[in-house]
């Protein structure tokens, strides 16, 4: 009988103490990925100059491989993550609190994008293009409200106000979505399936190539429903933390990452050969594409879970760094990456140096913009959060002190 007691009071505060350690936990290993995964959007987009080179050349092979690797998982993961830290942030933070702390650091960077941030085309005469609202205020240009690359900003904003309209209107539907059990036999014959019903919609172009909004209101409803599979997952995640154990094993991750790597190379070089690229006719090729296509995603995106889970455990400067800036870095870098890029193609440089110019000139360019425009001033509540910028109001911090 006292040993009875004595296991089912260990076990009461056993889960107690899990519970509180899964929501006071930091999770360097995804705050590594996520910073991955923005920063692979600036390679993604230097890579891009020479799919169709503005100089006249034929595509290079290498780049379109490389390309085609990134983008088969990189979207993916970043939802996945964006599910699993909304979780972790519910936890800890109330409704109002969160909804307001996501509409200010996603909603920031696209007024950010309208009011200053020009747009670049490296193929026209004149590369840049005003900003939004300074071509409205100047020329009474119209307001397009573009997306650019901030377009999964704009899908989070949707995410985000789904999941807490849910959450505040229908608690327990919510926690029935977010506690569905989560295993790898969930994962392939529910998760698969559904994502895979979503995939020609989203992926209507051989099932490699995404077709996303262009415009703030615009829904593309196949993409955005492909990637609100993944968010979820990621929720679920959060509340399944065993899987992560299962995803280190080396079986796993290493297996996953080599065979799913070739799924994309393939379907494009099955796209390249068909008679209208990337055009699948008959109705069993399109699925049998799309399906190769999300299951390559899906398990990729678990494959770097796992590594990342098995080999990142601690926190450091470089991290902490990394974590800081790849987020301001992607918003900026647009801008030096297709203009410089596009410099050093048509200099006539060798395409590897263009590709790694750019990508640099992309990074390097967004630092200096932090540092010099947004770091020390109220801009880096938008990248960083009030509490982890250098910026804080005397009256603000007071009251938090008091």
């Amino acid at each position: 009988m006292l040993e009875g007691f004595l296991t089912e009071k260990f076990g009461y505060y056993r889960e107690a103490i899990e519970s509180k350690n899964m929501t006071e936990a930091r999770f360097n290993n995804l705050d590594f990925l996520r910073a991955f995964a923005l920063l692979a959007g600036v390679l993604l987009h230097a890579l891009s100059l020479y799919l169709e080179p503005i100089d006249g050349s034929e595509p290079r092979p290498l780049a379109a491989i490389l390309f085609i690797w990134i983008h088969s998982w990189r979207m993916p993961l970043f939802m996945v993550l964006a599910g699993f830290f909304t979780c972790l942030s519910l936890s800890k933070r109330s409704t109002s609190s969160y909804a307001l702390n996501r509409l200010v650091r996603l909603g920031g960077p696209l007024i950010l994008l309208w009011v200053a941030i020009p747009a670049v085309d490296e193929s026209a005469a004149q590369m840049f293009k005003s900003p939004d609202f300074i071509s409205w205020i100047m020329t009474g240009g119209p307001f397009t409200l573009r997306l650019d690359h901030l377009w999964f900003l704009y899908y989070l904003l949707i995410f985000y106000a789904l999941v807490l309209a849910v959450k505040a209107l229908t608690p327990r539907i919510f926690e029935l979505m977010v506690n569905l059990k989560l295993n790898f036999l969930i994962l392939s014959f529910f998760w698969l399936p559904i994502i895979t019903l979503f995939a020609p919609w989203a992926k209507p172009i051989g099932g490699v190539f995404s077709e996303v909004p262009t415009t703030f209101g615009e829904l593309k409803v196949g993409s955005m429903l492909f990637m609100l599979a993944f968010f979820i997952i990621g929720m679920q995640l959060f509340n399944n933390q065993t899987i992560l154990h299962r995803l280190q094993a080396k079986s796993f991750w290493i297996t996953a990452i080599i065979c799913c790597s070739f799924v994309p190379i393939g379907l494009m070089a099955w796209g390249i050969m068909k008679d209208s690229p990337f055009v699948f006719p008959s109705t069993l090729e399109m699925w049998v594409v799309n399906a190769l296509s999300t299951c390559a995603s899906l398990f990729m995106v678990l494959a770097f879970i796992g590594a990342s889970s098995r080999y990142i455990l601690a926190s450091g400067p470089i991290l902490s760094w990394l974590v800081k800036l790849s987020y301001p870095t992607y918003v900026f870098h647009v801008v030096f990456v297709y203009s410089i890029g596009a410099l050093l193609l048509l200099s006539g440089l060798n395409a590897t140096l263009v590709v790694i110019g750019s990508f640099f000139s992309g990074v390097i360019g967004s630092l200096v913009i932090y540092y010099l425009l947004v770091w020390y001033t109220p801009l880096d509540w938008v990248f960083n959060g009030y509490k982890n910028s250098r910026f804080k109001l005397k009256i603000i911090g007071s009251t938090n002190n008091s």
